[in-house]
């Protein structure tokens, strides 16, 4: 049983969801009902129960609208509210398929759905619609059985208001004009887990810049979308043939407006991600190999529990860093590997090194999986990985990689599942003997940083980490060129204000140092968000008053969790009074996720 869901897949499993919707931006809703198609696995079952949050349900019936009983169970303070509906008598048995069609609108609490004014979109115009199913949200966007470990496929019908175009993360079949409403029809016929339902209705034009990829955003920001991820079909490429090959017809890319709270998310067919990649040069198109990795990793072999979320994340992080390597060579995952070990300390250190979060495998039971969420599935999942590779060699591991996606395509499964296909793939290869000193336990269980980390070397980790320390040592004496710092790619300037920030956190360099730097590498005027997020912590750790507006305007132009949570701690820190101002004047801005976490951080 998945913890996190109230619905009941192994007793009634639902096998097709068909959506019938009309967007309101008036009311800030969708209204309709949604068509569950599920098959009773034995002869005892007598109830389907479906996953609900925020929602208001008005209604079952069955395909004539003649009403089926169903009652809502109490109300679970994260989980939601299950719909337990009565299979009439004789349609039970084992194997028969059952049909309910319940009638339902969203409301203003439904944590999936983003409502954006005209005025917070880019064009100004038209308000805007988009969704974020993950982890447990899908349950307040549609009634569902809210868990990645059941599979559907999907079918809809979305009428939204004339001239606005609706996305889906399926195929889009039609659209039918009726006066002042568009209706638009889509189907999903791979089946997925409900967390990559999506949906998006806005002001959307698209460029196309490959054979399978169209950018999709606002007019404002479609052509900067189109040159930022134009190497797309590379890196699918790269996929392919690292892995199998890309089932999912088309791989396009919607750009979203800014209060978006995550860098990307995966949804097939149409991957949402942040404006904040828009760094002019391409020099971020990292978190697009990253997505494009998911269509395996998460999307096609997908963890059966949240509370296994390294079956997703470090796999995919692992396809990531491998698609960035074969394009740009080892130095570059090495680099990556580097990057990602200080970014799973310093979250381990925002945890607690004892915390049970921090474990590869924690319990999740009564635990939303959004407070969960941090760099440990993704960096310590990776870390695994490159640990059992340096085990059996990286021609074998890579192998063993591809099987693994075919053999389990089109599932969900635990990490007993992944164990123990790594340890029978590599026993009948005649490698028992390499393989047997992992320790799966405590790579699994215990909390903290890897107890066996695989050892990266990267010569452009040690220029940046080299100049990082120069500036330590010397306080900014003696430095007047900017020629190495120019000579850096994006990744080593990442690198380079991380290592900054963590050997000054305890002692900050001087404001005349980080005066210097400014006047030297102009910092403070950079597009690159990445840059701005670290660049302002470092100057707020020193003291910098004249950064503290910067940031505060920085935090409200964009929603990504990755940049506005640190910031906003970093500034609460030094100046609450802004910190929180800041927030409660900007807080619709801010999608719900968001919002709930930085409340969380500064303690309202």
């Amino acid at each position: 049983m998945d913890p996190s869901s109230l619905s009941n897949p192994s007793e009634a499993k639902v096998d097709s969801l068909h959506l019938v919707l009309t967007v309101d931006f008036a009311k800030s809703c969708l209204a309709g009902y949604v068509d569950v198609v599920a098959t009773l696995q034995n002869d005892q079952v007598s109830e389907l129960k479906l996953d609900s949050n925020h929602l208001n349900v008005t209604g079952v019936t069955d395909l004539s609208n003649q009403p089926i009983k169903y009652h809502l169970a109490a109300k679970h303070e994260i989980f939601g509210t299950a719909i337990v509906i009565e299979v009439p008598q004789e349609q039970r048995g084992a194997n028969k398929t059952f049909t309910a069609r319940v009638h339902y609108s969203t409301t203003v609490e439904s944590t999936a759905l983003q409502w954006l004014s005209k005025e917070q979109t880019a064009g100004k115009q038209h308000p805007y619609l988009f969704s974020q199913c993950q982890a447990i949200h899908a349950r307040s966007l549609v009634p569902c059985q809210d868990s990645p470990s059941n599979k559907v496929k999907y079918s809809a019908e979305i009428t939204v208001p004339a001239p606005l175009t609706a996305l889906m993360s399926a195929s889009s079949t039609g659209k039918k004009v009726d006066g002042d409403k568009i209706t638009y029809t889509f189907d999903q016929d791979i089946a997925i887990p409900t967390y990559l339902i999506a949906i998006v209705v806005g002001h959307l034009e698209s460029r196309e810049i490959g054979p399978r990829t169209m950018v999709w955003s606002e007019p404002e920001m479609v052509d900067s979308g189109a040159y930022e991820f134009a190497n797309t079909e590379k890196f699918i490429q790269t996929g392919e043939s690292l892995l199998t090959p890309y089932i999912w017809k088309r791989y396009d890319i919607l750009l979203l407006p800014p209060s978006f709270p995550y860098g990307g998310m995966e949804n097939p067919m149409l991957v949402f991600v942040t404006p904040t990649l828009l760094a002019g040069d391409r020099s971020l198109e990292n978190v697009i190999a990253h997505e494009i990795a998911h269509s395996w990793c998460g999307n096609l072999v997908t963890n059966r529990f949240w509370s296994e979320f390294f079956l997703n994340e470090g796999f995919t992080v692992f396809v990531e860093r491998k698609i960035i390597g074969r394009l740009y060579g080892e130095d570059m995952f090495q680099f990556e590997a580097i990057n990602g070990l200080k970014h799973l300390k310093d979250d381990i250190d925002q945890f607690g090194a004892t915390n049970p979060l921090t474990a590869l495998r924690p319990n999740l039971d009564g635990i939303d999986p959004d407070d969960a969420f941090s760099s440990v599935p993704y960096d310590k999942g990776f870390n695994l990985l490159c640990y059992l590779q340096s085990l059996v060699g990286v021609t074998e591991f890579e192998a063993w990689l591809k099987s693994y996606i075919a053999h389990f395509a089109y599932q969900s499964i635990t990490a007993e599942q992944m164990k123990n296909y790594f340890i029978n793939y590599f026993t009948e290869k005649g490698m028992a003997d390499a393989i047997a000193v992992v320790d799966w336990q405590s790579w699994f269980n215990n909390p903290g940083m890897p107890h066996n980390q695989v050892a990266f070397t990267c010569q452009l980790a040690e220029q940046a980490k080299e100049l990082a320390k120069k500036w330590i040592a010397t306080k900014g004496d003696g430095i007047e060129s900017a020629s190495d710092f120019q000579a850096f790619n994006s990744q080593q300037t990442i690198l380079f204000l991380d290592t900054l920030l963590v050997l000054t956190a305890n002692d900050h360099l001087p404001v005349d140092a980080i005066e210097k730097m400014d006047k030297l590498y102009h910092l403070t005027e950079t597009r690159n968000a990445e840059y701005r997020a670290k660049w302002y912590s470092l100057c707020l750790q020193s003291g910098i008053t004249r950064i503290q507006p910067l940031v505060a305007k920085f935090l409200v132009e964009q929603g990504r969790m990755k940049f506005v949570r640190p910031l906003y701690r970093e500034l609460n820190k030094v100046n609450r009074e802004l910190a929180v101002s800041t927030f409660t004047t900007h807080r619709n801005f801010y999608h719900n996720i968001c919002s709930k976490m930085v409340a969380k951080d500064l303690g309202l």
